[in-house]
């Protein structure tokens, strides 16, 4: 193996460390910045040419880390709005392809400061680069390291957990139990009427995003699968709308009584933000005789964890 190969890959590990601290590359989608031409996005222009753009956000910008079977650590860079369009370093020049699958559509993504450079997997030493503001400036490179080759990936969903007050009602003073139906909203609900254009990537992009951001907080075993398995019931089914449900359901609250109906929730706040939505999850009930309420079982979620 060649020293470049071996510093490859222990780059590539560094990488999988680092990755593991809110980045989820697998499946996910992302906008792709360049460091030094900051509103520089990585594109796949109409007449599929690769280049870069820095004005409106459009779905020809966001790109799929497609993971190769066994390649590890290597992707195929799949262009959402024409998604038959892979990048490809053709003999150290970039371009896009839509036909058989070569090791030159293969990249690697190498950290450093909060920034990638992005390797061929096959012309291991070429990077891409961008070495000027006009659209077709940008490319393959195989010399030195500098800061134009550096890019920053900015994911297409940030999950945001919290919890949500359903109801309350404060009974201490009522010396009978009171009887209120409420509607309770579960699975996801999105903040927009449009239409989801491709609806396999957009499933990809929200449970990378809720992948991610789970390991960013201290939740037990019990609320990983209370989200995962939620988020995946609600998708799974074949229309947005079906995506969510509401029910009303009757509460009873006891007289002397203080009480709550608390829910889970994740925000998932889009780049595009016709896009963005919500995960409504678990429900749990909290009766106190005070204006405290315990929470032995941390259903509430704190900014902290």
């Amino acid at each position: 193996m060649s020293m470049s190969l071996i510093l490859l890959f222990l780059a590539t590990f560094l990488f999988q460390f680092e990755a593991g601290e809110g980045v989820e590359l697998d499946n996910n989608q992302f906008l792709i910045y360049n460091k030094i031409y900051h509103k520089a996005r990585l594109t796949l222009f109409q007449n599929k040419k690769v280049g870069s753009y820095e004005h409106g956000l459009y779905a020809d910008q966001l790109w799929t880390l497609e993971p190769h079977p066994y390649r590890r650590g290597c992707y195929y860079l799949v262009n959402e709005y024409h998604p038959q369009y892979r990048l490809a370093d053709h003999k150290h020049r970039m371009i896009s392809y839509n036909g058989h699958r070569y090791a030159d559509q293969l990249f690697r993504f190498v950290p450093s400061g909060g920034y990638y450079y992005i390797y061929n997997c096959h012309y291991t030493n070429d990077r891409i680069a961008k070495w000027g503001h006009e659209n077709h400036k940008t490319g393959m490179y195989g010399g030195p390291n500098y800061p134009d080759q550096l890019w920053k990936l900015v994911p297409r969903f940030k999950a945001q957990f919290f919890t949500d007050e359903v109801f309350h009602f404060d009974n201490r003073q009522g010396s009978k139990p009171i009887t209120k139906e409420i509607s309770v909203t579960r699975g996801v609900k999105i903040s927009s009427t449009t239409s989801i254009r491709r609806k396999t990537t957009f499933r990809q992009s929200i449970e990378a995003s809720l992948s991610a951001a789970i390991k960013i907080f201290n939740f037990g075993v019990t609320s990983k699968t209370e989200f995962s398995d939620e988020l995946q019931t609600s998708i799974s089914r074949n229309t947005e709308e079906s995506w969510s449900r509401t029910d009303k359901i009757t509460f009873v609250i006891p007289p002397g009584k203080n009480f709550k109906v608390m829910q889970h929730v994740v925000r998932f706040d889009g780049k595009f933000s016709a896009e963005s939505c919500k995960l409504h999850s678990a429900i749990k009930i909290f009766e106190s005789e005070t204006s405290q309420f315990d929470d032995p079982d941390n259903f509430i979620i704190t900014k902290t964890q």
